[in-house]
């Protein structure tokens, strides 16, 4: 975990066609190839972004929930500078996949 690379978003608990937007903030220039990786709770890569890395900069994405989420579960959200890692990590319910209750919230 980087403390460099700080990642945060608009709520932790998400359903079918929510809204999730992630704000990705830099206390340092990552002038290396920076990706901003969304992934299931089976490590299926949903959606990657590439980043600019600079300090001080906040970067905004915004990704609906759709059928692409096939579990329920813990979903994470990866920053990666070339091997610098942060990590966030946000739950999907929706009644329509197997629901495996987790102790996350």
């Amino acid at each position: 975990m980087n403390p460099g690379i700080n990642i945060s978003t608009n709520k932790k608990l998400f359903g079918k066609n929510d809204e999730l937007v992630i704000h990705v903030w830099f206390s340092q220039d990552f002038p290396i190839f920076t990706t901003l990786l969304i992934k299931s709770p089976s490590g299926e890569i949903l959606d990657s972004s590439y980043l600019k890395g600079q300090k001080g900069i906040t970067e905004t994405f915004a990704f609906t929930c759709s059928e692409m989420m096939k579990e329920n579960g813990k979903y994470s959200i990866i920053v990666d500078c070339n091997g610098e890692k942060s990590e966030k990590i946000f739950e999907y319910y929706d009644s329509r996949n197997k629901f495996e209750p987790s102790n996350y919230i």
